[in-house]
């Protein structure tokens, strides 16, 4: 079966759900982060440790999604990537995924030189797996 997770950043979950959803389309299981109900960072929760706890689940059941999928794809709009997508590639890469991306810049050499492959669509992609 294809299956692909993308990691990419909460302020480009609209573009995020379009790739997603296209490449369903185009028959690949697709995991992609939870942006159901995105938090904030200093989002206000009823304890230290209920946050800790919401924000190690959400890191982890990514990393779950990274470990059961074929590829990995960074969805790096406008060169960005954040603290989180910067954890993920690392695990893909420590799991020997391959990591593909949008763009071949991410803002960092070391991030840039995890990258394999360079993908401009959702055709592209589905093509590869």
């Amino acid at each position: 079966m294809k299956s692909v997770v993308i990691c990419g950043s909460k302020r480009y979950r609209k573009e995020i759900a379009e790739f997603a959803n296209e490449l369903e389309k185009l028959g690949v299981l697709v995991f992609e982060p939870n942006f159901k109900e995105p938090l904030p960072e200093n989002v206000e929760l009823p304890s230290e440790n209920v946050k800790h706890i919401v924000f190690k689940g959400l890191t982890l059941e990514h990393f779950d999604w990274i470990r059961k999928s074929e590829v990995c794809f960074i969805s790096n709009k406008d060169d960005y990537v954040g603290v989180s997508v910067t954890m993920e590639m690392a695990y893909a890469s420590a799991l020997s995924k391959p990591i593909f991306a949008l763009s071949p810049v991410t803002g960092d050499p070391c991030r840039d030189a995890l990258i394999d492959k360079v993908v401009e669509s959702s055709k592209e992609l589905a093509s590869l797996l």
